[in-house]
This record gives C-alpha cells, sequence and structure tokens, in this order.
C-alpha cells in the first residue's frame, strides 16, 4: 500500500504552490550548492532554557553543544556533572541503532526488565563492561558499572520531564546477543567475542526491523511523556566508519541510511508529535568538499555547527551568527574541479613511482593544494625532503600541516614539528596522525614535561582513546621512565579489551624494569592467541620474570 495517496487534481496543485518542489539550476541562486538547505516543517517553538532529551547517534551529541550553548538544559549532558559519570567523553551515552533507543527507553521506565546477567560481562578478574553501553569505556568493578548504569536509567527517566525530545538514527549493522536475544549498542570487545565466539552474530537490520523497534521506542516515550510533548527526529548524516559486510561501505552505509530513512518518514506520518529535521539530506547533498573531514567519515565542523544552528533558530525562533558564511569559505578555500581531477592523476602517479609525471606537472602544486600534498608526499618516499618540505611549508590545510610535521620530524627539525603540528592538535581537527608525530617529536628531545601536557590535551578531547596511554607508554618506555609507563600501558590493554600481545609485551616489560615480577608473570601467563615469534617473545619474558623472582627471594 501506499503511505501517502493524493487525487491527480489536488496533487498537480500542491507542486505548483510548494515553493520547493524543484531543485532549481546552478546558474541561479539555489538552495543545494555549496551548502544544501532542505526545507523542513517547524510545528512548535522552543521555550527559552526550557529542558529539552536528546537520544540517539553520536550526532545528538552535536545537537546538545548548541543546545547548551543557547541556555537550553540537557538532562543528557547533565549526566556527566555526576559522580559516576564525571570525566567520561559524552560519545558514552550515544546509541546508533533503533533496538538501542528501544532498550534504553523500555528499560528506564520499565517496559521492559534490565537483566544485570545478561548485560555485564567479566572481562578480568573483577572487570566488568556493560554490553550495551560503548564499548569504549574502561572495564571497571561491578559496583562502578552498577553506578553507570543507574546514572543512565535516571538521566533517561528525566524524559518524562521534558516538553521536547530530539532523537538521531545512526546505522543497522549490529550485534546479536544469541544467548539473551537482545541486540547491542555497539560490538563487543574483540577479548568477549574471542571468549565466546559462538554468543554474538552480526545481523543487518531490515526495514521492518528499524521501523519496529522505532515505533516501539516512540510509543514508550509518548506513553511517559508528557501530554504536550513534541518530537525532533532526524537520519544522522555520519556514515557507517567500515562495514562487516563483503561490499563496498559506500554501498553498505547508502543501505543503511535509505532503511532508516524510510522508517522515519513512516513514524512521521503516523505520529502528530513527529517532526522531521533533514541533516541526512543536508549535509550528503552538500559539496563533499565542505562537508567531510579528510577522513571522509566525520562531517566537518563548519556544516555541522550549520545545520545544528539552522535547526535551533527555526525552532526558537531566534537568529544567531550565520554559520552558513564559516561553511561557505572553506568551500571558498577549496579546489576547483579541475585541481581535484589533477590531485587525483597525482595520487596515481604517486602509487606507481612515476616521477616523470610529477616533472610534467609541477606547476600544478603551486595552483592546488591537494597536487602539492601528492607531490610533497612522492618526494618524501624518494628521501627528497627538503623539496618535499618548500611544497606544504605555509599551508592552511590540516593534511598539508601533518605532512610538514612530518619531514620534519625526519629532518630531526623536532622543535620546528612541535611549532608545526601543534595548532592542529585540537579537537577541531580530525585524525590521530597529528598526535603520534608530536609523540615522536617530543620523545626524540626527551620532553618528559611536553609529553605529561600533551597527554593531558588529547585525553581531554577523547577520554576513550586508548592511542594516547598507548603511545604516551610506549614513549616513556624509550625513555626507559617505566614508572610512568607503566600506568598507561595498563590502561591501553583496558580500552583496548582485545589482550594485544603486543601491547602486552608492552606493559610486560615495564613491569619487569620496575622489578614488580610477580604481575609481570601473572600477565604472560594468561591465555593469549600467539604466532611463532610472539610465542618465543613471551617466553623470554616470563624467563627474566622468572630469574628476577629468583633473585629477589
Amino acid at each position: 500500500m501506499p503511505i501517502i495517496s493524493i487525487d491527480g487534481p489536488e496533487a498537480v496543485n500542491i507542486r505548483k504552490q510548494n515553493a520547493f518542489a524543484a531543485w532549481g539550476q546552478r546558474n541561479t541562486d539555489n538552495r543545494v550548492e555549496p551548502l544544501a538547505q532542505p526545507s523542513f516543517d517547524v510545528p512548535f517553538q522552543l521555550e527559552p532554557g526550557e529542558s529539552i532529551f536528546t537520544i540517539g547517534s553520536c550526532f545528538a551529541r552535536n545537537v546538545e553543544s548548541e543546545l547548551v550553548k543557547r541556555g537550553f538544559r540537557v538532562p543528557m549532558r547533565e549526566i556527566f556533572s555526576t559522580p559516576a559519570f564525571e570525566g567520561l567523553d559524552t560519545a558514552i551515552v550515544n546509541n546508533f541503532g533503533t533496538p538501542s533507543i528501544f532498550n534504553e527507553l523500555a528499560w528506564a521506565f520499565g517496559e521492559q526488565p534490565f537483566n544485570p546477567d545478561a548485560a555485564f560481562c567479566e572481562v578480568k578478574p573483577d572487570k566488568f563492561v556493560d554490553l550495551h553501553m560503548v564499548n569504549g569505556i574502561r572495564a571497571a568493578s561491578l559496583e562502578r558499572v552498577k553506578a553507570l548504569r543507574q546514572g543512565l536509567f535516571t538521566a533517561t527517566r528525566k524524559l518524562a520531564e521534558c516538553r521536547v525530545l530530539i532523537m538521531t538514527l545512526g546505522l543497522v549493522e549490529l550485534w546479536w546477543d544469541k544467548h539473551n536475544e537482545l541486540y547491542l549498542n555497539t560490538a563487543p570487545l574483540p577479548s568477549i567475542l574471542n571468549n565466546e565466539p559462538d554468543r554474538f552474530a552480526l545481523h543487518v537490520l531490515s526495514y521492518e526491523e528499524c521501523y519496529g523497534f522505532l515505533r516501539r521506542a516512540l510509543e514508550i516515550a509518548i506513553k511517559h511523556g508528557r501530554d504536550d510533548l513534541n518530537i525532533i527526529l532526524t537520519v544522522s548524516p555520519v556514515p557507517l566508519m567500515a562495514t562487516h559486510r563483503p561490499q563496498d561501505v559506500m554501498t553498505a552505509n547508502c543501505y543503511s541510511k535509505s532503511a532508516l530513512r524510510t522508517a522515519a518518514e513512516h513514524v512521521v506520518l503516523e505520529f502528530p508529535q513527529i517532526s522531521y529535521f533533514p541533516s541526512y539530506e543536508s549535509v550528503s547533498l552538500s559539496d563533499r568538499r565542505i562537508a567531510w573531514m579528510d577522513d571522509l567519515v566525520h562531517v566537518s565542523r563548519e556544516i555541522v555547527a550549520f545545520n545544528v544552528e539552522r535547526m535551533v533558530n527555526a525552532f526558537s525562533g531566534v537568529e544567531t551568527q550565520d554559520t552558513e558564511k564559516d561553511a561557505v569559505a572553506r568551500f571558498d578555500a577549496e579546489e576547483t574541479g579541475e585541481g581535484l581531477v589533477m590531485a587525483h592523476k597525482a595520487r596515481t602517479a604517486r602509487a606507481e613511482g612515476d616521477a616523470a609525471f610529477f616533472a610534467e606537472h609541477a606547476n600544478w602544486s603551486a595552483k592546488s593544494v591537494a597536487v602539492a600534498i601528492e607531490h610533497a608526499r612522492f618526494l618524501f618516499e624518494q628521501n627528497q625532503l627538503t623539496d618535499a618540505l618548500a611544497l606544504v611549508t605555509g599551508s592552511s590545510d590540516p593534511s598539508a600541516i601533518v605532512l610538514c610535521g612530518e619531514i620534519q620530524l625526519a629532518l630531526a627539525d623536532y622543535d620546528a614539528a612541535i611549532e608545526t603540528l601543534r595548532p592542529i592538535c585540537t579537537n577541531k581537527v580530525k585524525g590521530r596522525l597529528q598526535w603520534l608525530v608530536m609523540v615522536e617529536a617530543l620523545t626524540a628531545k626527551k620532553d618528559i614535561e611536553g609529553l605529561l601536557d600533551l597527554e593531558k590535551k588529547w585525553l581531554m578531547i577523547r577520554s576513550t582513546q586508548k592511542s594516547a596511554s598507548l603511545r604516551i607508554g610506549k614513549a616513556f618506555s624509550t625513555l626507559e621512565r617505566f614508572d610512568l609507563a607503566a600506568p598507561r600501558l595498563e590502561k591501553a590493554i583496558d580500552l583496548d579489551g582485545s589482550d594485544n600481545p603486543m601491547h602486552i609485551f608492552e606493559y610486560a616489560v615495564a613491569l619487569i624494569e620496575l622489578e614488580r615480577f610477580a604481575e609481570a608473570l601473572e600477565l604472560l601467563d594468561q591465555p593469549m592467541e600467539l604466532n611463532d615469534r610472539q610465542g618465543v617473545r613471551a617466553d623470554k619474558l616470563r624467563t627474566a620474570a622468572r630469574k628476577g623472582m629468583g633473585a629477589s627471594a
């Protein structure tokens, strides 16, 4: 059956009267390029300072940031001022699939029983994780895990006090717990998956499943919410980071977003309380050069701000700063279409080691940042460091700045590398390469205080990022500061959850150097899947630990 049926004459009349019925044209002002600005209905207005409940994928956290700046109360942000959540990354309350959103609402409001035995999994002696929270949370005591869960329930029940609910939908590739017949929020930790290989399975949800869980979640919200509850529903523009299916991630992501967008369309038609905001459409239809960061996964800071501000402006009736100018300014600074085509050819030439191409098209490095980066990478790989550095020095492009720092590091100009990279070690620039190069430069300078300051800054931006603990810990091992290395390497193993043998060996070495031989031996004797070379390494470390224990006896 059709989801809408309109008589012919009425349909024609609607099209004629709808100012947004057509796309417009490129040679005139339009609402598509460079920033897509789809129209949307605004059936209610936000009240200044009111409490707004948010739930869903990472895009919900972007919305929260703008709401807080505008003076609205956000229960899912206020949770981070409580003792259990203090200092944790806001990403830990993300819910990526419609089943996860349903689970959280059903458990919080008592529509489904929450079974702690099914949810809390022991990954190490007296160390537990909650399978239904994001997998980046460090394993902790059972009491700590229970406190986080109860805190989340308390915050979720705040929905009952809010007049407005904003919900963002994320993805459809989810992990299924066969033993408990429940969908998880994110993938189980590798150590859990390895220990119980028959317990979990990856499911790609059908449209019917997406819609069914979404509808049930909305019914709970409406049942337990205020009589005047209004709901803003959106599909997150953030794509799948990677797919577990044997197909291109672009194809898998298209299905994922299509299923969620279709489910959203159905519930908007069914529930008069729900309005749809087209954030997915705005980002995906905007010029890719301004919509996406260099990793092609994270949405650019400028376009996130533009979309969130556009939504809040419309529903609050208050216009604020024009973030469209910020996003367009980024567009104006980007490449021409011809430059991007040449950059693609340069990337291919670099992969093939084609020096003749760069000699023939050297003039393009002055006209196109993208070509200059590829040319500089080619020269860098050929160990022509000075010439490579000249091509990217002074560029404001983050990728060029990181490459500049890499080249300076290779030239052993550590101070220059640090000064080059320091400005882009912020939450405004995605990726971790700039942080890793900074660690190498500070390690080469034997700058202990610099490493400690960098670690603090890194963890403030991503408190769940294991790279910071691991890389800083390895740096301290290199500098033979094992007292500083050990706690960081221990944290990296906990965050990793995969019991990566190389990480375990790093930590074991630090323990042996600190004469904590019994702890090192216990660590090395835990079950691990090792190849032949790793097995030899483990045996040598066990021998060193036993020898140390004997010598200290």
